[in-house]
């Protein structure tokens, strides 16, 4: 027996709300404390999550420095002979990029160019050597506009960058490699860094770029979570770095350095005892004591590039569950209510539920034959189910600009070594939409031809160049030879699954027939030629008289027109012919306003 959705709805709303009504009647003390202490345990996965979202969102700028690094390769900036333009470019990264700290570049001959930001502006070092190879080391300091405040030589510097492990690491690995956390040794501030090694065209290193990323205000926001009164949420890579405490002597606080008896190594050594601590592939929810006091704790683990990062938690249980306890006569009252109340009005959101599902039922369906041109489903006032609507209004634009983008690109292709490419094939359906209004056809009609006539030359694609290219008369082999290209073109768009390709197909095989019966390739003639093909024929025509050619040169629009006219009863449809005299002055405002750039539109 099959159900209609409104009536699941309201039998699963009613099952739902009774049997919860029944459970929560029946529960004890125990029971309720269990409940709540798996309350207790989503919290702390809502934090968990959130910490792990902040963190993803801060560090997402790793992102930014990947493209950083393509960019410069794209833009030919990686060279540290061009030193000007890689500060400037540097210098708008980082004022892009606000957790960006340093970034430098080093070349593999030791030369090597460094931007570092503080408080106060940017300090810059170059390392380089003179036509006489001699090393030069020079350092400036630049207020946050890049203006020079004062610069220094330093004779006794050793520094190479080529020995440092993040170019070390980057050489090796032969691609973009991330640092464990630890204390940049000019601002002294917990980060990482990122190196990527950059590579000739001949596969040849040219040197290593590194980009620094400050870690202090992640740590101080996970730092500040709390979870009720006693708990704390910390931050712990697999070197068992707490990255969420604050820096101690200049390093890092790591586990081994914490008091035995504090919370958050009492945590770890109970979560020892299930897995390996630097090693962890799944979450782990535990509870341990310290003490007369019962704690829970949370262990999730989770990747942002090659970090393999944990966030911890833990919790005091009474700091919920004495809160929870005292209220849980009120809650089950309040809930049977609630559930009461539920059961009537579900009765009511069902009907806004079922119907706009059963409409997007309908348009999938549509959606399934590429009938891509239906309106659009209206609003609900359910907020999740206009959600779902938006997205899908919006998907169904998506898909239809995406298949007419597909549709309009690869009808390009089929002209794209004449000169008039895209602009040919808008006015082509700009025409044809105009003259279709006149012959009467219906608006669905109309949108199918429009952006099917793209598709009118496609078997250009099968001409050789020799012949399609030829500045001149075609003799007869040629000709022979161009007009094969409606039976290519009907062959490339076979076996069409949507009704735009159908009558591309159609168009592209026959708007060379002509109504006496004298066109090609099968000599139709009247209407057993189909009426979009003899629309496309009168304005393809129209379009390459009023056009320039490599063999003649544009005609203007009455010496076009009386050609047309001539046509009529012989090449063209005398109703199509009649139709393209009532929007005559359209058509050549078409052609005058689209000849520069195409207004292609869907």
């Amino acid at each position: 027996m099959k159900l209609s959705l409104k009536t699941l709805l309201i039998i699963s709303f009613s099952l739902v709300i009774v049997i919860s009504i029944s459970i929560i009647s029946m529960m004890t003390y125990y029971s309720m404390k269990a409940n709540m202490s798996a309350q207790s345990y989503k919290i702390m996965q809502n934090i968990s999550d959130f910490a792990i979202d902040k963190s993803k969102t801060y560090m997402n700028v790793a992102t930014d420095a990947s493209h950083l690094t393509r960019n410069l390769e794209n833009k030919n900036v990686i060279s540290i002979t061009n030193q000007k333009e890689l500060v400037n470019y540097f210098y708008e990264q980082m004022a892009i990029n606000q957790y960006f700290s340093g970034l430098y570049y080093a070349s593999t001959d030791g030369s090597f160019l460094m931007l570092l930001k503080d408080a106060t502006g940017y300090l810059k070092k170059d390392i380089s050597f003179n036509d006489n190879g001699k090393r030069e080391v020079k350092i400036s300091y630049n207020d946050k506009n890049m203006k020079l405040i004062n610069e220094q030589t330093l004779d006794k510097d050793k520094f190479d960058p080529r020995i440092r492990a993040w170019y070390v690491n980057a050489v090796q690995h032969k691609k973009s490699t991330w640092t464990e956390p630890y204390i940049f040794y000019t601002s002294k501030k917990t980060g990482i860094t990122i190196s990527t090694p950059i590579y000739s065209e001949n596969n040849v290193l040219l040197g290593v770029i590194g980009i620094d990323i400050e870690t202090e205000s992640l740590s101080s926001f996970i730092n500040n979570l709390k979870i009720g009164d006693n708990g704390r949420v910390f931050l712990v890579n697999k070197a068992l770095k707490i990255l969420s405490l604050p820096v101690e002597k200049n390093k890092i606080r790591t586990m081994d350095s914490l008091r035995e008896n504090s919370i958050i190594k009492l945590a770890y050594n109970e979560l020892k005892k299930q897995t390996d601590v630097k090693s962890i592939k799944k979450e782990y929810f535990l509870t341990f004591k310290n003490g007369n006091k019962n704690y829970q704790a949370m262990f999730l683990p989770f990747k942002i590039g090659e970090l393999e990062w944990t966030v911890g938690m833990y919790v005091l249980e009474d700091d919920f569950l004495g809160i929870l306890k005292d209220n849980n006569i009120f809650n089950i009252l309040l809930i049977i209510i609630v559930g009461l109340i539920s059961l009537f009005i579900s009765i009511k959101i069902s009907n806004y539920i079922s119907n706009p599902i059963l409409k997007l039922r309908d348009m999938t369906k549509k959606i399934e034959l590429l009938n891509l041109n239906e309106s659009d489903v209206n609003p609900n006032p359910i907020k999740e189910i206009n959600e779902l609507i938006t997205s899908f209004n919006k998907m169904k634009i998506n898909l239809k600009e995406s298949y007419l983008d597909t549709l309009y690109r690869l009808a390009v292709a089929s002209e794209y070594k004449d000169n008039d490419t895209a602009e040919h094939i808008s006015r082509i359906g700009l025409y044809s939409e105009a003259i279709a209004r006149k012959v009467g056809l219906s608006e669905d009609e109309i949108y199918i031809l429009k952006h099917a006539s793209a598709m009118h030359d496609i078997g250009k694609l099968g001409i050789p160049d020799r012949v399609l290219l030829k500045p001149g008369k075609l003799n007869e082999e040629e000709r022979k030879i161009i007009e094969t290209h409606p039976a290519i073109g009907a062959s490339i768009l076979k076996n069409p699954t949507s009704n735009i390709m159908q009558m591309g197909r159609d168009i592209s095989l026959y708007h060379h027939e002509k109504w006496d019966g004298t066109g090609y390739p099968k000599g139709l003639k009247g209407e057993e030629i189909p009426l979009f093909a003899r629309i496309v024929s009168i304005v393809d025509v129209f379009d390459a008289l009023m056009s320039k050619r490599c063999y003649k040169e544009a005609f203007d629009e009455n010496k076009s027109r009386k050609i047309i006219e001539e046509g009529k009863g012989t090449f063209f449809d005398p109703k199509v012919v009649d139709a393209f005299e009532e929007c005559f002055e359209e058509l050549v405002n078409i052609s005058k306003t689209n000849s520069l750039k195409p207004k292609y539109k869907t």
